[in-house]
């Protein structure tokens, strides 16, 4: 375990975000050391022990790395649907406009701004917010929930993309 990696590591799961296997840098998607720390073989018991001693379990989905408190997996937190309400209402509004779901899943492609006001246009998705208490504008939303916790990022072009870690979130979702 690398000391310096393994307290960035910290700050970013206990603050709830997601450690990706990609990053942003510039133009382009670049390994992210912090999931590779994760990943490695050798590592992932060490800190898997080092988080259940505290009270977490260190979990992957997908490309992503996050942390859930033992014993709530069963119960979905309010954070969480926030996160899946704002998943759903940017494809549901993706395919209105009408759009292929890959534009925020490609990160050279992207949903644009103008995009995102269309969908926050829309009553239903208006609707389906308010109902797990997102009460800002959709923009500031996503900015709030999905980019700070590192599920969606805005692109070079300032078009907003999914994360390997939002990605995986979208896929589990279809699953369920």
């Amino acid at each position: 375990m690398q000391k310096e990696l393994s307290q960035v590591i910290y700050r970013e799961l206990i603050n709830g975000n997601l450690i990706n296997k990609l990053k942003r840098d510039g133009d382009h998607m670049v390994p992210n050391p912090l999931f590779d720390e994760l990943a490695s073989e050798l590592n992932r018991p060490h800190y898997e022990q080092l988080y259940s001693c505290i009270g977490y379990e260190l979990k992957q989905l997908g490309d992503c790395f996050f942390l859930n408190e033992i014993g709530k997996d069963d119960v979905l937190s309010d954070v969480a649907m926030r996160i899946q309400a704002l998943l759903v209402v940017l494809c549901r509004g993706i395919t209105q406009i009408p759009l292929l779901i890959s534009v925020i899943t490609d990160s050279s492609a992207g949903l644009s701004r103008d995009h995102i006001e269309k969908i926050a246009e829309v009553d239903e998705y208006d609707q389906i917010l308010k109902a797990v208490d997102l009460k800002n504008p959709l923009i500031k939303e996503i900015e709030n929930v999905l980019v700070t916790r590192k599920i969606a990022f805005w692109n070079h072009m300032d078009r907003l993309v999914l994360s390997d870690g939002g990605l995986a979130l979208l896929d589990h979702m279809q699953e369920a």
